[in-house]
């Protein structure tokens, strides 16, 4: 993934940083581990033409993950693999931390076109071991209709779940195969009620999906991004206005009914969600 665009990256690192907090690795077949922190990638340079390093996170036990994405085993990466785990080293001894370094995990994702990759690189006085997991065991279509029934019925995506949108271009073989799973992926996350979680559902896709990505398409999934981050906006300041209402009017002695009157009339919503912004916004 270190081919993605600088400016594609200021659009989406933000974002991503967020919604991967927290989240488990299950999705990709790492089930024990959870991502506790974002761990800033401006590593010192060992060569000048040197790749991008995209993923660094703080694991749930304690270790650095360094995550790549790959869609064709070969040995030679074990080379860049070995220089970002020298890079992430030298960061911490420049700053005199090493003991900070509980265990380095360099974690392999293979799209579902690899089903075998070797773990281990033995060169005798060095032997680097990394930790392969591989999409291709998981049930494409299984997920997709999943995913898609709980959009449909408006419910709130689980972690687990959004993660799985975010990779589901990655789970299907051949990568012209890949693109309607894109187009689809987009599609279903731009349905998403919660647009905070839609957000970062086109976050995902665009980053975890950039090698296969056309700079069209890229475009467009930034400009929903960009159109899905002014709906938010619009919608936390009508809510700054709502609860301001109830509260101010609340304060003043007007009855429940009348505000669910005034609620209706000035924000021209129907009386069951007004209730519910009374609801919650009533001071206990």
């Amino acid at each position: 993934m270190g081919d993605i665009a600088y400016q594609n990256k200021d659009v989406t690192a933000k974002v991503m940083a967020e919604a991967l907090k927290g989240k488990s690795l299950a999705p990709f077949g790492i089930h024990q581990l959870k991502i506790v922190d974002i761990l800033p990638t401006n590593l010192p340079v060992i060569e000048s033409n040197e790749l991008r390093l995209d993923n660094l996170f703080l694991l749930s036990d304690g270790s650095i993950g360094i995550m790549d994405y790959e869609s064709a085993y070969n040995q030679e990466n074990f080379v860049k693999y070995i220089n970002y785990i020298a890079r992430v080293i030298k960061r911490y001894a420049i700053n005199h931390e090493l003991d900070r370094i509980k265990q380095i995990k360099m974690i392999v994702i293979y799209t579902a076109d690899v089903d075998h990759a070797e773990a281990v690189y033995d060169l005798g006085g060095i032997v680097l071991k990394i930790e392969p997991t591989f999409l291709v065991e998981a049930d494409t279509k299984a997920q997709y209709d999943r995913i898609r029934q709980r959009i449909d019925a408006g419910e709130r995506l689980t972690d687990e779940e959004l993660m799985e949108l975010m990779i589901l271009p990655l789970t299907v073989k051949g990568k012209k195969e890949k693109q309607p799973v894109i187009i689809s992926a987009v599609e279903l996350a731009k349905r998403i009620a919660d647009r905070k979680q839609a957000l970062e559902a086109l976050a995902g896709i665009l980053t975890f999906s950039d090698k296969l990505i056309d700079e069209a398409y890229k475009r467009q999934i930034k400009e929903e991004m960009r159109m899905t981050q002014i709906g938010q906006m619009l919608i936390d300041e009508g809510e700054k206005g709502i609860q301001a209402l109830i509260e101010d009017n609340r304060e003043d002695g007007v009855s429940e009914e009348r505000i669910v009157e005034k609620l209706q009339k000035r924000f021209s919503m129907d009386r069951g969600k007004a209730e519910a912004y009374l609801q919650r916004f009533t001071r206990s």
